[in-house]
């Protein structure tokens, strides 16, 4: 892989052990991937400020940085934590758990990250514009930006994420190309005349699960994709499968007729997603078909304000039943804005508990004894069962509402 003298110099370790170590990680990468060069990139989103997903090595993998002066040189969002960072007694959540999670978000924030703590950077805080080249790593975000934004970035792991906002630069292939960004498989709706907000987590669902790494193109998509429903699209297809990017024709940014979407080339398979598609799929997303309900969370990827603003117009004259969990995930920022709005209150009021920093599939939550979970979530309804132990039911949210309300599915 090509070097600048800037970068060889950067390499070497003229600009600091820490800046060296990062390189060093970049250019085997690089060189793994094919990569001809480094390119700079406008902000990072990392995903090691889980305890939950490193463990002790994330501390040590921080220390090691903070030792050699590392610090990010681009914006760096971080993803959310093991715990809400208020909340984690009346969680349930073991003290030492969460000291070292607190001791593992202390070092993110030294080498320069924002402590944002939250899965959807692009609705505030970290907002990227088309074209923009990123090194993000969560995955409904990665899907998101790829797709509605039409900024640039691949599906990246654990470190490397924070290598890449220590050096500014990541390696220049996969999705950061115009050649691998074409459509390949043309998807059609057929029979379809109206998603409903609760359709779109199960089209994202489908096409995870169906397709694996192709890049899909939705022809004849309904009117009246949102950025909530197409960031649950996403959301859906980045857990059941590897989806990274999705074009649907006439929305999306690069994808304003089938034929740039798929690049001038053939697409490798034609699909149909019709009804009888849309039902059966919904159904594989459910192990639970009934009875009593302990469970019912929202916020998955965390909720905007719109979700917030609809759950309260739902949860109106209404009360969580006793013994339900009602949860409700959101970013701090987001908690502290409904907060000056009044329905954080309303949201107390009414039995629901407000989650921040942290959501059922990155907090250590089995001590709960859940058996039974209602959401509208395709990422729950695919992470829940193994992460909780729960079986899951997915539904709409006023389906959510309703079962919160009642205690039965």
């Amino acid at each position: 892989m090509y070097l600048t003298k800037e970068e060889e110099a950067m390499l070497d370790g003229e600009r600091g052990e820490g800046l060296a170590i990062a390189m060093r990680i970049l250019a085997k990468v690089g060189d793994m991937y094919g990569a001809e060069r480094l390119i700079p990139i406008e902000s990072a989103h990392i995903v090691e400020s889980s305890y939950q997903l490193t463990g002790d090595s994330g501390i040590e993998v921080f220390d090691r940085l903070i030792e050699a002066g590392a610090r990010v040189s681009v914006p760096a969002t971080t993803d959310p934590c093991a715990i809400d960072f208020e909340r984690w007694r009346e969680l349930g959540i073991d003290e030492g758990y969460a000291h070292r999670q607190i001791e593992l978000a202390r070092r993110i924030v030294r080498i320069g990250c924002a402590p944002t703590w939250c899965c959807t950077p692009y609705l505030h805080a970290n907002v990227p514009k088309f074209g923009d080249q990123l090194a993000w790593s969560e995955s409904n975000a990665v899907a998101y930006v790829n797709s509605v934004i039409g900024a640039r970035t691949n599906r990246y792991c654990a470190y490397l994420d924070t290598m890449a906002a220590i050096a500014g630069r990541i390696p220049e292939f996969g999705l950061h190309l115009d050649e691998n960004r074409k459509g390949t498989v043309v998807v059609r709706m057929k029979g379809i005349s109206e998603l409903r907000d609760e359709d779109y987590p199960v089209l994202g669902y489908y096409l995870g699960s169906e397709l694996g790494n192709e890049i899909p193109v939705i022809v004849d998509m309904p009117k009246g994709a949102n950025p909530d429903r197409l960031k649950a699209l996403g959301a859906a297809g980045a857990a059941a499968g590897s989806l990274a990017m999705y074009h649907i024709v006439g929305l999306t940014p690069e994808a304003r007729t089938l034929e740039e979407a798929l690049g001038g080339d053939k697409p490798k398979d034609r699909l149909e997603f019709d009804k009888r598609t849309l039902e059966s799929t919904r159904e594989r997303m459910c192990s639970a078909s009934g009875g009593e309900v302990d469970l019912v969370a929202t916020g998955c990827p965390h909720a905007s304000l719109g979700q917030i603003q609809r759950l309260v117009r739902l949860m109106e004259g209404r009360r969580v039943k006793d013994g339900v969990e009602f949860w409700v995930s959101m970013s701090k920022y987001m908690e502290r804005l409904i907060g000056e709005m009044g329905y954080l209150d309303a949201l107390t009021a009414s039995g629901i508990r407000v989650i921040s920093d942290t959501c059922c599939n990155n907090a250590p939550l089995r001590q709960w004894g859940f058996k039974r979970m209602v959401t509208d979530s395709g990422k729950y309804a695919y992470y829940a069962p193994t992460n909780l132990g729960v079986e899951v039911a997915f539904t709409s949210l006023e389906g959510c509402v309703r079962a919160a309300v009642e205690g039965v599915l």
